[in-house]
């Protein structure tokens, strides 16, 4: 379908006209990516408890992006603690993990690391929006807790296959 509307370099949000390359534009989009890459990580993963954490993830991310285009809030610290509980479980279940995990292993944990890399753009670009544009402090704390989320289930996705995590050992080469 071609509405023809942003043809001009502007967009609707939320009954306003905005231009494609404002904050919350950018902000919108990057939004729309990392749930987008967790949509991907979902199709790969065959546990119904990360999917599910996953499935509750990406309405959150639509939430956000509620918020930010209407100012009413939608994220809360009850959801960043949702994330904590689930990501503390993760560890749990992944015990100890060393510094520095070089992404990889299985294939869904590739999937999980790739959206955690993601996330953690989105979250540098959301403090860097926030300067720009007003929203609640509640979306950047959200999105630097997803990314430990998404980095406690690619732990756990490689320990459910069997595959060891591999080290990057900063010892070794200094």
């Amino acid at each position: 379908m071609f509405t023809r509307n942003g043809d001009d370099g502007n967009t609707d949000v939320i009954r306003k006209r905005v231009g494609k390359d404002s904050p919350l534009v950018n902000m919108l989009g990057d939004l729309d990516e990392i749930n987008s890459f967790i949509g991907l990580a979902i199709a790969k993963i065959p546990w119904d408890d990360i999917k599910s954490d996953l499935n509750k993830v990406q309405r959150d991310l639509f939430a956000i992006g509620e918020e930010l285009s209407t100012g009413k809030i939608k994220i809360t610290q009850e959801d960043v603690k949702f994330l904590e509980e689930r990501t503390i479980q993760y560890r749990k279940e992944s015990g100890p993990v060393k510094l520095f995990v070089i992404p990889g292993g299985s294939e869904e944990a590739s999937y999980l690391h790739v959206a955690r890399s993601v996330a953690r753009r989105v979250e540098r670009n959301s403090v860097k929006y926030s300067k720009e544009i007003e929203f609640d402090k509640w979306i950047i704390v959200y999105l630097n807790r997803l990314s430990s989320l998404l980095f406690s289930m690619a732990t756990v996705a490689n320990k459910r296959k069997g595959i060891e995590e591999k080290i990057y050992d900063i010892n070794k080469y200094f």
